[in-house]
């Protein structure tokens, strides 16, 4: 059966951090219409307070978006998703940003988007990233 209640997706839950207020809502918007539930949060104290308040094993999977390739926010996003990743080794990332692709990508990250995106290119990797 394809129900919505037979669906995985139903149960996954998607933390989508990043700042683009416009971009995120659309997003996530797109992400909840699929069936998936998702909590956005901006980058930093934010995404930190509701890691410890929900603990990482209720996400299925992380969505980070560093648009801004010069900024700090970069060398603290490599630090946070290390930090993340050994805190919840099955919890995958998906880093959206305008940086190109590193030539190896490094658990947690599983996929790494460059904007600008189309939604069906994050769904697809957002499907991929949970196992179909």
């Amino acid at each position: 059966s394809s129900g919505p209640m037979s669906s995985p997706r139903v149960h996954s839950t998607i933390l989508l951090i990043g700042d683009q207020d416009a971009v995120q809502a659309t997003r996530a918007d797109e992400l909840r219409r699929q069936g998936y539930r998702v909590l956005t949060a901006a980058y930093g104290l934010e995404v930190e307070a509701l890691g410890q308040r929900l603990g990482l094993e209720s996400f299925a999977l992380v969505i980070l978006d560093l648009p801004w390739t010069d900024a700090p926010q970069v060398g603290e996003g490599s630090t946070f998703v290390q930090r993340w990743g050994a805190q919840a080794p099955h919890l995958p990332f998906i880093v959206i940003s305008d940086a190109p692709m590193p030539s190896r990508l490094h658990p947690p990250v599983v996929w790494w988007l460059t904007t600008p995106l189309t939604l069906d290119t994050l769904l697809m990797a957002v499907r991929d990233s949970l196992g179909g």
